[in-house]
């Protein structure tokens, strides 16, 4: 049997980036929207060359995109991450049923002893390339991001079964918030860092203690407020990562956390009618920082979030003032097609960016 054609495992350069990056070069006029370029072409590998002659390209960026031209290489990443992910997902899926099935036959200290040395082995695995210096794999990533969740499973059933904390049992998600963040950076591993957002998040949601201090508006805006101040310690967090020069690729997930975080607190806030123009005016700062940060960074996801939790925000508020009606129909959709054209004026703005 002959040999198939080789198969990439990271992201590689996609004749669509072709088209978007190398094409502008040898058509300027065209970058200010002048005219379309014909997406129906067969081949770049012509116009590959002659960039790779003029200097714009060099000859291994052109060499790249000739071969994704002839087929003869292609990248399965996005393929890879999600069967990956979803077979994170379903182990973990399993290890709660196991959990629930088999807690009375094999009793609590056997079945934490079982999860804790199978997240041992899942870490094991990264110590072992990092002592070697190796660089992980996709697949070695997903395969720690399992040890994180079956660590945190095991210390939350652990918890539940000896109740080593007392009254106090929601600071084993702030002890796994930190336990994971140092994994994080030990590792360099984006998706731990996001466990350890996730643990930190979960603990504002259930402590309350320095919400309590803040609000006295009823339990809603309550939990508007810890997720206010959730967010706001995870953007505390990000300015120390800048001030310490952690890893750039931590940055990104942080804003994410942060901004979700935010909005879903400022839509709480909002439909509370007693934290109704806080909330409006958390929205509004959110949505406006989110927009700049689309247009300086080019990152549409922010534009997004904007466009999206503005208008459904804004959608709850007219259902509660104007009630059920066809009237609070007819601006709700206003508002949605107000914020889908927002959000098409914004693409075609990052879309004319220079490159």
């Amino acid at each position: 049997m002959g040999e198939g054609p080789p198969i990439e495992t990271e992201p590689t350069f996609t004749v669509r980036e072709c088209r978007r990056d190398l094409i502008r070069a040898l058509y300027p006029e065209r970058r200010a929207g002048a005219g379309r370029y014909n997406s129906a072409m067969n081949s770049l590998e012509s116009e590959c060359l002659e960039l790779k002659a003029a200097g714009v390209v060099d000859e291994a960026t052109a060499s790249r995109v000739m071969a994704l031209q002839r087929g003869s290489i292609f990248s399965v990443f996005e393929e890879l991450r999600f069967i990956l992910y979803a077979a994170v997902a379903a182990i973990t899926t399993g290890v709660g049923l196991l959990l629930k099935e088999n807690m009375d036959r094999i009793g609590p200290a056997m079945l934490s002893g079982m999860l804790l040395l199978a997240a041992l082995g899942c870490y094991v695995t990264a110590v072992r390339r990092l002592i070697h210096g190796k660089t992980r794999s996709i697949g070695g990533d997903y395969v720690l991001l399992l040890g994180a969740l079956i660590a945190s499973a095991d210390l939350g059933y652990a918890e539940s079964q000896f109740h080593w904390l007392g009254p106090q049992w929601q600071r084993h998600l702030l002890i796994l918030a930190a336990f994971h963040a140092a994994a994080a950076y030990g590792f360099n591993a984006r998706l731990l860092l996001s466990v350890s957002l996730a643990c930190l998040a979960a603990w504002f949601g259930s402590e309350g203690q320095i919400a309590t201090l803040l609000d006295a508006v009823g339990p809603r805006s309550h939990v508007g407020t810890q997720a206010i101040i959730c967010a706001a310690t995870i953007l505390a967090w990000r300015a120390a990562h800048q001030g310490l020069r952690g890893p750039a690729q931590f940055e990104a997930v942080f804003e994410h956390f942060a901004a979700n975080i935010g909005f879903w607190g400022a839509m709480t806030l909002c439909i509370s009618p007693r934290s109704r123009l806080m909330g409006l005016a958390i929205l509004i700062a959110l949505a406006l920082a989110c927009a700049v940060k689309a247009l300086r960074g080019k990152e549409e996801m922010f534009a997004i979030y904007a466009s999206a939790y503005t208008s459904f925000t804004l959608c709850c508020l007219e259902a509660q003032v104007i009630g059920y009606s066809l009237a609070a129909a007819l601006l709700q959709l206003a508002t949605v097609v107000s914020g889908a054209l927002l959000l098409w004026n914004f693409h075609e703005r990052l879309r004319a960016l220079p490159a």
